[in-house]
């Protein structure tokens, strides 16, 4: 109990500490409404990009004069990950006693390494100040990205930390209720969205990849969809209805819980996805401009591919990299939009090349 209350005391903690300095909280704000309480820097900050259509020329001097390995410029630091997760074994024939000790010892790693992810979204938090000093007043992450003032790994750092914070809160009360039973009662109850993703176990994460790719198997089984190979990125006010369904189940921008309702949340799910596609593009050029697939992370690979749509549960890293340089072949040809509402099989491919097997769908 007192290790329980310690890391959730730790997890609130950390939490505070960083809302208040990335919102711009003081104290004497706190009688304000909350439309005082941002900072006008922040804004900026974190403005969303309005325009993403790709520049002739990019300015990349800064990335370039950091000289920095493909693998360091395109993965983001081992702590925007879970941590290492290590469990005692069962022995069979356990008696009552050694039973509990074998639940207390499982207990004890899990927490061991929810502590270790809590301490690893405090030093990711202290690496995005550092970073927000480096990008330009007026600018999105996307934006900086672009014009080279920051390397994928540190746009992922961002977007993944700004995530991670806003999820420690409930993660710290969940923790503090639960304790050593947490990932049971986030797994049982699917709680996947009030537990950071640095703080997602093993089992937590593949069983998000499974249910994601059931619904996309459905999804893609109701009919033959073809995305509008000529609209804009970032135009998803011109997509159908149905696409933009598709489209929405394919990546989980919206819960489960809405088909069975039989309501589609299309506000929502079109401002969701105008978002999205703005973050695909800059992470399409970013993925080129810094070295390539290939030296991407095996884990950073099945993101990436997750956040484009494709399946990864199964497939060797091979596979999802040569579907990752399809996918960035055919953004030459096509647009974001039919690739994400298309399998790779009707994806266009450059002439002689075999990139990927045809799939079933």
């Amino acid at each position: 109990m007192p290790l329980r209350r310690q890391y959730a005391a730790q997890c609130i903690f950390y939490s505070w500490n960083c809302r208040q300095a990335l919102y711009g909280i003081h104290r004497q704000h706190l009688a304000f409404p909350a439309s005082a309480i941002y900072s006008s820097r922040f804004k900026s900050d974190v403005a969303i990009s309005h325009s993403v259509q790709r520049p002739a020329t990019v300015s990349s001097d800064v990335v370039k004069s950091r000289s920095l390995s493909p693998a360091t410029a395109l993965n983001p630091p081992h702590s925007a990950l879970p941590p290492p997760l290590s469990l005692p074994q069962r022995e069979p024939n356990l008696s009552k006693l050694d039973l509990l000790k074998f639940y207390y010892r499982t207990g004890k790693a899990y927490l061991s390494f929810y502590k270790s992810g809590i301490k690893a979204v405090w030093a990711n938090y202290k690496s995005l100040r550092q970073l927000r000093t480096r990008i330009p007043s007026g600018r999105s992450a996307e934006q900086a990205l672009r014009d080279g003032y920051l390397t994928r790994g540190e746009y992922h750092l961002i977007r993944r930390t700004r995530s991670d914070i806003s999820r420690i809160p409930l993660f710290g009360v969940v923790l503090l209720i639960c304790g050593e039973f947490t990932p049971f009662v986030v797994l049982f109850l699917g709680l996947n969205g009030a537990v950071p993703k640095t703080l997602h176990v093993p089992k937590q994460v593949d069983g998000a990849r499974e249910k994601l790719e059931a619904r996309r198997r459905d999804s893609f089984r109701q009919g033959t969809i073809t995305g509008n190979n000529s609209t804009d990125v970032g135009d998803v006010t011109k997509l159908p209805k149905s696409i933009l369904a598709h489209v929405g189940k394919s990546l989980g921008l919206y819960s489960s819980l809405w088909d069975r309702i039989g309501v589609m949340p299309t506000p929502f799910l079109s401002w969701r996805m105008r978002k999205v596609v703005e973050k695909i593009d800059a992470d399409d050029f970013a993925l080129e401009r810094d070295g390539g697939i290939e030296h991407l992370s095996d884990e950073e690979s099945k993101r990436a591919a997750e956040e484009r749509g494709l399946d990864v549960l199964g497939k060797p890293t091979s596979e999802v990299r040569a579907a990752l340089n399809h996918w960035l072949d055919a953004r030459k040809q096509s647009s974001i939009f039919h690739l994400l509402s298309t399998r790779p099989s009707a994806w266009p491919r450059p002439q002689g090349e075999h990139l990927i097997e045809k799939r079933k769908v």
